[in-house]
């Protein structure tokens, strides 16, 4: 009697696709991880936004970026004043991914945090 089990093509077929499905997933994945670090620092700078000028935020949220490899321009990034007691920091910009050559993905986000002013005596 034989033993009708996997090939070994098969076998290595298997985990070939199974390991382009993987690394495929984890290109995507850089893109929305990146999203969510630079989400965590715009927050970070909006809670500060109050003590510092518009112009250091925009520098430090460029920075920032630049680490997380994003790029932003400071015409992609809004600090509004105008909400009372509060700041608002919109940034928007787009993000890729290319996944072996064959499909490149891309995103454009958007984060928008709106903190409100504390003051503590």
């Amino acid at each position: 009697m034989r033993s009708r089990g996997v090939s070994g093509f098969g076998v290595i077929l298997t985990l070939l696709i199974l390991l382009m499905i993987g690394y495929s997933a984890y290109k995507i994945g850089q893109v929305h991880f990146t999203h969510g670090s630079l989400s965590g620092k715009v927050e970070t700078a909006a809670k500060l936004a109050y003590t510092m000028a518009d112009e250091d935020i925009v520098k430090r949220l460029i920075e920032d970026a630049r680490e997380a490899n994003v790029v932003l321009n400071p015409d992609s990034i809004f600090i509004d004043h105008s909400i009372p007691d509060s700041v608002r920091i919109y940034v928007t910009y787009a993000d890729s991914s290319d996944i072996l050559g064959i499909y490149t993905y891309k995103r454009h986000l958007i984060i928008d945090k709106i903190e409100p002013i504390k003051v503590r005596f």
